[in-house]
């Protein structure tokens, strides 16, 4: 319930945020700085959340995180000037970082080893099934009313109270040393430009989709429910958990990929509503290919003890794909128009892809 309804914040926020911020006249290229110190923050955080668990313990973080969070959603309304909300949006990045991930990391610790597929599926389907709905509801509250930021700020907070059981809980051994994005990258090289990709696409998606739909001659609301379309194959999450029970993930990594690209390279050609609809919805499937998969042999790389540290550099590779996705998307939209938001997506699928082949090849070699 934690995952869904902090999700269904979020959901809100991807819909609210650029609305208020294309209302007050700010340009496609500083809404997507915006959402990049929104990443930096996560980045920024990355480097001390370990330290900073171990410390204040999980529960205490989350509720400081929690809390905090849904303090700025409430103030953030009230645009002065550009570098206000800047300034917001870090803090917002370093809260949501801490936030999530020990949460996550709690996920992890409570399952075993045979639950982690499928726990792992059902964590991505709530994230997913949350982020779609948040639109819906914006659709009825309004993308630029007060209200729908009263909203996301109840919905955070209410995302906490729904983990107040687990004071029954003895609180997990937290390992205060972090795991380097060069330890990482030499632990698993696939999972690492899996995760930094697919987040520079979906970060993309998340922050221009709405910027994309208005240029189309669609409303915000209406736009925001290309993000919902994107989010409501949330249930492909656990399909995806039980294929990884036969499968290996790294082909339903590759599978997702290449899917990716076929549904963007579709975008730039359509301008059908409906059309994008069934487009986004495809893409959401192959997003679940690829996340549900990477995660889970995150998860199952480090020992118990160092998973609040594992997923903190795991996110902290997905922010650098965001910080990516969102300055990328933004020049490319000034240059290209709206169809310069579908070539971002491209361009990373292909170069995703053009890894996975010198990736394989280097492989064979070395075997051989």
């Amino acid at each position: 319930m934690s995952i869904l309804l902090f999700a269904i914040a979020l959901g809100i926020n991807a819909v609210s945020f650029p609305a208020l911020l294309d209302q007050h006249h700010v340009d496609a290229t500083h809404i997507g700085i915006a959402f990049t110190l929104d990443c930096l923050g996560g980045v920024v955080m990355s480097l001390f959340l370990s330290r900073i668990v171990a410390k204040m313990k999980t529960l205490r973080a989350m509720k400081v995180a929690a809390t905090s969070y849904a303090a700025i959603i409430l103030i953030i309304y009230f645009y002065q000037n550009f570098a206000w909300w800047a300034i917001l949006a870090f803090v917002m990045g370093n809260l949501w970082f801490m936030y999530v991930i020990t949460r996550q990391a709690v996920l992890n610790i409570l399952l075993t080893s045979k639950q982690r597929s499928i726990g792992v599926g059902i964590f991505s389907m709530m994230i997913s099934s949350g982020i779609a709905l948040g639109p819906v509801i914006v659709k009825f509250s309004g993308a630029q009313s007060y209200f729908t930021f009263v909203i996301s700020a109840l919905f955070t907070l209410a995302s906490f109270v729904c983990l107040l059981p687990l004071k029954q809980l003895a609180q997990p051994k937290i390992n205060s040393q972090r795991i380097s994005l060069i330890e990482f990258f030499k632990t698993n090289p696939r999972v690492f430009l899996g995760r930094f990709f697919l987040e520079l696409n979906s970060y993309a998606l998340m922050s221009f989709s709405v910027i994309f739909g208005t240029k189309i001659n669609l409303t915000y609301e209406a736009a925001g429910l290309l993000i919902s379309a994107y989010m409501a194959s949330s249930f492909f999450d656990l399909i995806v958990g039980f294929l990884l029970k036969k499968y290996s993930p790294y082909h339903l990594i590759n599978f997702g990929f290449l899917g990716g690209l076929i549904c963007f390279i579709a975008v730039i050609f359509s301008r059908n509503f409906y059309a994008l609809l069934t487009i986004y919805f495809c893409y959401g499937i192959c997003a679940a290919f690829v996340y549900v998969s990477a995660m889970k042999v995150c998860n199952e790389s480090f020992a118990s003890e160092k998973l609040v540290a594992a997923n903190a550099t795991f996110q902290l590779i997905g922010s650098l794909g965001s910080l990516f996705g969102s300055l990328i998307g933004g020049i490319l939209i000034n240059i290209f128009s709206e169809v310069g938001f579908p070539i971002t997506i491209i361009l990373s699928s292909i170069l995703y892809l053009s890894f996975l082949v010198i990736y394989e090849k280097t492989q064979k070699k070395f075997i051989s």
